[in-house]
């Protein structure tokens, strides 16, 4: 071998920086048929997972039947078991907290009359059932479980209401502060080392702008403080977000837009929400950032820098207006990690006329044309560091623009290496990694694809709407949906079938 060619790729192995390794150990599988309904997952962290849907073959018109499924970490089933309910309950939500399960079903299809919560413990493999006989009827939005209770919210009469039922007591208050405000529900915060939760607000004050304000409260329902956030003078505070605020200060970030105007943001704020000066909010404008246009062509990219040089030579305002869905606020170490999601709404126009066999209106005859919503189109991530005062310290971008969803919900999640920070997320069974550290992209973005449970497996069809990937516990993560696939060679492995599967994905 020639030396100097051995030289050089011994250099090469010393000095190559080790990247991120993503693994997929373990797939879970379950076979299902064309009436398939879609199983719910939520991570109980350390303890696993659980997945649980409605036996729609047991279900009568007086009872309903729910399998309850828990896995641990290896994907190995731990228990298995029906709980059955009355028929006159629906399905609403679910939340996970200090090992227990709670699933929230409540009577009537839009307005909650009575709730019925169904909690399931870790700890005793036990399962106890709690009756809220409630007094006014609510369009549930938010629900979260803390402690001995859990906290709900919604809209009555197109104004806000909180409530919390607290397990211990057995007793259920509507929480003071919110009905006769003109405020909107923006988060229910309980990831807090403190005993009390926080809700965010959005308010809007008598010269229409809008602010955002935090209150506190006991899991008996008692108000701890409350304390308001007022944007200066032209600007509105649009959407916020609490940091722990145990770990992280009292941090309160999102996004501002100009004046009066919501459905769009000029950019992010941060504050300490304790320090209601308006000196006290950090205000960062999209075009400041260094990295947010990363996702545009280089040369309309090139063009826009250029335009906001001008502008800032000029001393004008940069004036750039988009819309983005954000994330809750991780604490890592020192920083406050704040990842945020832009996007904006398609539509399609159809011929909308009158089916004379149905009575109805149609789309499939000829008439007038109708512009119908076609789901939300996504461009970019944005991921920002803070200190505990707010300040920016870096800030980085991730390419998403393949996705498409009919509802605003996270799809970029972050594992955080001893230098690095892997950005990813699922399209069409292909995992989209990208890695970075602070300002500087480490690994461009590439695709892996999701594994099969066999050797021989392939893929013939996957339903894009079932798919999804979500966090589990510290760098891992599961992707899960629904596949058919076909086998020509394994033993004793069918030729076709359709199968609700989870993976197991890990970073390193």
């Amino acid at each position: 071998m020639n030396l100097k060619f051995l030289l050089s790729f011994l250099i090469l192995l010393v000095t190559w920086p080790a990247l991120a390794q993503i693994s997929q150990p373990l797939r879970y599988e379950i076979e299902i048929d064309n009436s398939y309904d879609e199983y719910n997952i939520v991570s109980a962290e350390e303890n696993g997972l659980f997945l649980f849907k409605e036996l729609q073959e047991k279900s009568t018109f007086k009872e309903l039947h729910w399998q309850i499924i828990r896995l641990d970490t290896s994907l190995q089933e731990t228990s298995r078991r029906e709980v059955i309910i009355d028929s006159k309950f629906t399905f609403k939500g679910y939340s996970y907290a200090d090992d227990q399960l709670v699933l929230l079903f409540q009577e009537g299809y839009e307005f909650a009359k009575d709730l019925l919560f169904i909690t399931f413990s870790i700890r005793g493999n036990s399962f106890q059932s709690y009756l809220y006989e409630n007094l006014v009827p609510i369009q549930l939005t938010e629900f979260e479980a803390k402690n001995d209770a859990v906290i709900f919210g919604g809209n009555v009469n197109m104004r806000t209401v909180v409530m919390v039922y607290n397990f211990t007591a057995r007793k259920g208050v509507v929480l003071p502060g919110f009905y006769n405000d003109r405020s909107s529900l923006l988060q229910i915060s309980t990831d807090t080392k403190d005993d009390y939760f926080r809700v965010i607000t959005s308010d809007r004050m008598p010269n229409k702008r809008f602010g955002i304000s935090v209150r506190a409260y006991s899991t008996m329902g008692e108000q701890i403080f409350t304390d308001q956030l007022i944007a200066k003078e032209d600007l509105s505070l649009t959407d916020g977000r609490i940091v722990n605020s145990s770990e992280g200060g009292n941090l309160l970030a999102g996004t501002y837009s100009a004046n009066k105007r919501i459905e769009t943001s000029r950019g992010i704020f941060v504050a300490d929400f304790n320090k209601v000066s308006q000196n006290q909010i950090n205000y960062y404008n999209y075009g400041e950032l260094e990295n947010f246009f990363n996702y545009m062509r280089e040369r309309k990219k090139e063009r826009i820098l250029k335009r906001i040089a001008r502008k800032k030579v000029k001393g004008r305002k940069l004036r750039f207006s988009y819309r983005l869905f954000v994330q809750d606020i991780i604490k890592q170490n020192n920083e406050n990690i704040l990842i945020g999601e832009a996007y904006y709404p398609t539509y399609t126009n159809r011929q909308r006329g009158f089916d004379p066999y149905t009575m109805s209106a149609s789309y499939s005859h000829g008439g007038s044309s109708v512009q119908a919503f076609d789901g939300y189109k996504y461009t970019h991530a944005v991921i920002m560091a803070f200190d505990n005062n707010g300040k920016l310290l870096w800030d980085n971008s991730f390419e998403i623009n393949d996705l498409k969803s009919f509802n605003l919900e996270e799809h970029v999640h972050l594992a955080f290496l001893e230098n690095e920070i892997v950005m990813l997320y699922l399209y069409n069974q292909h995992l989209k990694i990208k890695v970075i550290k602070n300002n500087e992209i480490v690994e461009g973005k590439y695709t892996e694809e999701l594994r099969l449970m066999y050797e021989n497996d392939e893929i013939r069809a996957n339903d894009e709407d079932l798919e999804g990937l979500e966090h589990w516990y510290g760098n891992n993560f599961y992707a899960h949906g629904v596949n058919r696939v076909k086998n020509l060679r394994d033993a004793n492995i069918k030729l076709n079938r359709k199968v609700f599967f989870i993976n197991k994905i890990v970073v390193k």
